[in-house]
């Protein structure tokens, strides 16, 4: 089998998302994605069309590799790589890999990243043959549970400023789509909140089913629940939707949710790092 790449540049927009559904078509969370949405992502983890990649099979569109770039530190992330299901088990994947790392090492970057399913043993192998370590699992936790006792009043901040404070008394080497660059990238109507020395940023608060995008206590704060009050104020002032964190939340901050009565969901990702 012979392979090649494109930049992803060089396709429309909808030829990109239908070649990005056709890589996780039967894949353990099927990814259904339109042209807004794609966009929408495109802006808010910094894809590089220019560096992501179409992978060709014998001159045919075969696979998608998502590649986001930002700032400084010459960092990259893989924020998807897709393989047509006929293309799986082909050797397609080590292939496109091995090449997505080539190019990662000419344009000088110093480290790629990336997030994949626990249970998606192959991929797992797949990273860790190239190098990647682990660096955190990563969980999701859900709220259907309704009405909170509002523990504080809430002041909306600018995204921007949610952005700088995370910079400033976030954890290290948060996922990609939960670090202060990514955060302070986001545009109503995503909302951001402040509650003392607390803060919390949310996708839209109107909508039925909200994601929680941040949570925040200032450094010298920690240590007196403001974290669970902050969720508690959220819910309490947003009720009768249901509120998800998807599963790129750090596990080690997985009890601050359960203390405000979020329950874990199954679904489970590892973080992994490559030194290039």
């Amino acid at each position: 089998m012979e392979f090649d790449t494109k930049p992803a540049s060089d396709y429309p927009l909808a030829e990109l998302v239908k070649l990005l559904n056709r890589g996780f078509e039967n894949y353990f969370v099927p990814i259904q994605l339109n042209v807004p949405a794609f966009l929408t992502m495109l802006r808010k983890d910094s894809l590089d069309l220019t560096a992501s990649r179409v992978l060709l099979a014998q001159e045919e569109p075969s696979g998608i590799a998502l590649i986001a770039r930002r700032g400084t530190l010459r960092a990259s992330r893989l924020a998807a790589m897709g393989i047509s299901e006929g293309m799986r088990g082909r050797g397609a994947g080590t292939w496109f890999m091995e090449k997505l790392i080539r190019e990662a090492c000419e344009r000088q970057d110093r480290e790629m990243v990336l997030e994949v399913i626990e249970s998606n043993q192959s991929a797992v192998r797949l990273y860790q043959k190239f190098g990647f370590q682990t660096v955190r699992r990563l969980i999701g936790l859900i709220d259907r549970d309704g009405p909170q006792p509002k523990t504080g009043d809430l002041q909306e901040i600018d995204l921007h400023e949610m952005g700088r404070l995370i910079s400033q008394h976030g954890l290290p080497g948060l996922p990609w789509q939960l670090s202060a660059g990514t955060v302070a990238l986001m545009t109503p109507p995503a909302r951001a909140y402040r509650n003392g020395h607390a803060y919390a940023a949310i996708a839209n608060p109107e909508a039925g089913h909200v994601v929680i995008w941040s949570l925040l206590v200032e450094t010298q704060a920690r240590g007196h629940s403001l974290g669970k009050d902050m969720l508690r104020s959220i819910v309490a002032n947003h009720p009768g939707r249901i509120w998800h964190v998807p599963a790129l939340c750090p596990e080690e901050f997985g009890k601050v949710f359960e203390q405000a009565g979020f329950e874990r969901e199954e679904l489970s990702q590892w973080q992994m790092r490559l030194a290039l």
